[in-house]
């Protein structure tokens, strides 16, 4: 019998699934049913078999006429038990109860045959051929047993028919042999009415466990399926919205954008309206890092976070990163001290961008959670005894973020990397945040084969630790520069060249048509794939690189551009760049955009500065500006 405890954890929540439960049950008697009709042929050919054999051997004892018609008899009762097995094998409906009722008639049949026919038989002053009798029922009844263990009533059923009477006829000896064989006849039909018992209860929770197991393994498939069709639904849910949230706001920033270079700097109402421009730019870059923080969480939780490895200049990341908050720093009346214990360049094996965007993350919280005091940030390689210089410990590099903000209280610390936590996590904050920042930087440092660490006091400051490998590059090692932000110096860069524009957004089309403009290239704008495909098409189309939105109506971009490949690979053209510019912004955007052929991906919204740096990858018009005096 299985173990109790092994049974308990299989079966499921006996709330739900009880032995009472009716499916399973019907599970079970079907299945009790189709164990009895596959052992009925063979009992058949055996029982037929044997009961010819027996009528041949005891034949002249008993008289022929006798044997021959108990044979007889056994042969028609198989006949109707076999057309009764055959109507079970055709039937479309197995599992209807009547069939039990059909197996329990052909036991009656089977154990009638065989008892009444064996007391007919039976010589009671004759002990061997009694013996032979006796012994060839005992045989019958230890095969029969066997073949129907699956359920106790059709065993019950055939062993009583089958025992009962030859034990009766053996007391009307009314002697010791008599008694010793009636005795016995019916001392092994309990045993066998017995074992059939406990053969069908051990059958019947063997059934109970593994109908259950496979009720659970479907179960938890389907619930697999479920989470799969809800991640898939979640991660196209959060791929639509962040496409149709950067969209308009890429619009709103570029607009703001473009109407600050044009407003003079002139004091009065032009004065404000630059300021107010500049609050609805800002406004717009916090909602973009929120939108961001939201798709690093969920890539997270996917497990989908992918860290990159190439060569960068650590030195230039660091500096790039307080360069720029520190005019965060400087408009809260902090000083922002750093000590960089690097030498410049420093090129490191490692994830640039993944590296600034934590940076970002635990200097920006330091500032945004000090008033008064300052912050502080130290780099430096970590310090190793022993170890040298190409050691895994020489290779991990130690940024320390200090401010003397308001601290974090001993049983916050425990809960400060928790997703949507913050500090003072009441529903009115004084400190705005999607309370991811902290969560997805850990994560990213964890990704990077490194962690942060937190040691801070309430009230007086914090301290935040971030230890990462950054491996340094040898000079026999291949090294390219990969561009940390975009200098300010190359918006000021002008180009030569005409660009295909296909944007099906008329405000974003604006914004871009008004930067390509400004950068000096010759714009031709189109709002559908369709229409960049035809202005392509023409043999001298003039056109040097092609600005494709993925998203638009009549044919998209990736369509659009998988098409334009074909058509220089039929007439033998050299390959445009392509570049996307699509609110698509998922690593399998990405992917989907390298596979139509696009040679690069450009995510909105993006600054006069991203595009320029992509157009100075691409585009190879590019002339230098003109110096004037």
């Amino acid at each position: 019998m299985p173990d109790d405890k092994q049974t308990m954890l299989l079966l499921p929540d006996p709330l739900r699934v009880t032995p009472d439960d009716p499916q399973l049950k019907r599970l079970i008697e079907a299945e009790r049913v189709r164990m009895l009709f596959g052992a009925a042929l063979p009992v058949e050919l055996v029982s037929s078999v044997f009961s010819v054999a027996l009528a041949a051997l005891i034949g002249a004892q008993v008289g022929w006429r006798r044997a021959v018609i108990w044979a007889v008899v056994c042969l028609c009762v198989t006949g109707v038990r076999l057309c009764i097995y055959r109507a079970y094998l055709r039937s479309q409906h197995r599992a209807h109860p009547h069939w039990l009722g059909k197996m329990m008639l052909m036991s009656g049949l089977l154990g009638g045959t065989w008892g009444l026919g064996s007391a007919w038989l039976l010589p009671v002053n004759d002990l061997n051929v009694s013996a032979v009798i006796v012994g060839s029922l005992i045989g019958a009844s230890a095969i029969c047993t066997f073949a129907l263990q699956a359920d106790p009533r059709p065993n019950r059923i055939l062993n009583i028919s089958m025992l009962m009477p030859s034990a009766v006829m053996l007391f009307t000896r009314q002697d010791a042999y008599g008694l010793f064989g009636g005795c016995g006849l019916l001392t092994l039909m309990g045993i066998m009415l017995l074992e059939g018992e406990r053969s069908a209860r051990r059958i019947t929770e063997l059934l109970w466990l593994r109908f259950t197991t496979d009720r659970i393994a479907q179960e938890r498939a389907e619930a697999l399926k479920l989470a799969q069709r809800h991640s898939a639904v979640k991660d196209q849910f959060l791929a639509t919205m962040s496409h149709e949230m950067r969209t308009p706001l890429h619009g709103i920033l570029g607009l703001a954008r473009l109407v600050g270079q044009k407003l003079p700097p002139r004091p009065g109402v032009l004065n404000e309206s630059r300021e107010h421009l500049a609050l609805i730019e800002r406004s717009g870059e916090h909602l973009l890092g929120i939108i961001s923080d939201v798709l690093d969480f969920s890539r997270i939780e996917a497990g989908k976070l992918q860290i990159d490895q190439a060569p960068f200049d650590l030195h230039a990341v660091v500096d790039d990163v307080l360069s720029l908050l520190a005019v965060t720093a400087a408009e809260k009346g902090l000083p922002l001290t750093r000590d960089v214990q690097l030498p410049s360049p420093c090129m490191v094996f490692g994830d640039a961008a993944r590296l600034r965007q934590v940076l970002h993350n635990l200097v920006g919280n330091a500032i945004k959670f000090t008033d008064l005091g300052h912050v502080r940030v130290t780099v430096q390689r970590h310090h190793c005894d022993d170890d040298g210089p190409d050691s895994a410990c020489a290779k991990r590099v130690v940024f320390r973020v200090e401010d003397t903000g308001i601290g974090i209280s001993p049983d916050q610390q425990t809960m400060v990397f928790d997703a949507f936590h913050q500090a003072d996590g009441s529903f009115v904050r004084r400190h705005r945040g999607t309370g991811l920042g902290l969560t997805i930087s850990r994560e990213i440092a964890r990704a990077m084969n490194g962690d942060i660490l937190c040691e801070s006091t309430a009230g007086q400051g914090s301290v935040f630790t971030l230890n990462v490998p950054l491996p340094r590059v040898t000079n026999s090692e291949p090294t390219r520069f990969l561009a940390t932000r975009p200098s300010p110096l190359m918006s000021e860069l002008g180009f030569s060249g005409h660009v295909l524009l296909a944007e099906d957004n008329p405000v974003n089309a604006l914004v871009a048509q008004a930067i390509l403009t400004k950068l000096g290239l010759q714009v031709t704008h189109v709002e559908d794939g369709q229409q960049a495909l035809a202005a392509l098409s023409a043999p001298h189309h003039g056109i040097d690189l092609v600005l494709m939105d993925c998203q638009m109506p009549v044919l998209d971009g990736i369509e659009a551009t998988r098409r334009l490949r074909c058509m220089e690979q039929e007439q033998g053209r050299p390959s445009l760049p392509v570049i996307a510019l699509t609110a698509n912004v998922m690593s399998q955007d990405r992917d989907r955009c390298r596979a139509a052929g696009m040679d690069d991906h450009l995510a909105k919204p993006f600054t006069q500065e991203d595009l320029s740096a992509m157009l100075k990858a691409h585009l190879h018009t590019e002339r230098q500006p003109s110096v004037t005096a």
